[in-house]
């Protein structure tokens, strides 16, 4: 049990550190700042809403590795981030394509 508990307290320390990487990324460039929670929510439901320019930079700022360590770590799924990054992309026209190579085939094949 106690094993399980370290492997836990772990994997949330990790979720933090890296919940912080991202956010200071793509929060860096703008006065208004995007929490964790928030950009999660925008990346589930593939809706960039008032937060496009911050998706924006957290698709192509931020390392491909650690774009898919953040939806993991709150729960999205890769197709719903690729999803939101057709969508992002569209709106902006901003593109990360070591993203894309690895994103773009999971999000035709959901459709």
């Amino acid at each position: 049990m106690a094993v399980a508990r370290n492997k836990q307290d772990t994997r949330r320390a990790a979720g933090k550190a890296t919940d912080k990487l991202v956010l200071a990324t793509v929060n860096a460039p703008y006065k208004r700042a995007i929490d964790a929670r928030t950009l999660a929510g925008c990346l589930a439901k593939a809706e960039p809403g008032v937060w496009s320019v911050h998706l924006a930079t957290f698709f192509t700022d931020v390392s491909p590795k650690l774009v898919l360590a953040f939806a993991t770590a709150h729960g999205v799924s890769k197709s719903k981030l690729a999803e939101a990054y057709l969508v992002t992309k569209k709106r902006t026209g901003e593109k990360n394509s070591d993203l894309e190579a690895e994103l773009v085939p999971l999000a035709a094949a959901a459709s």
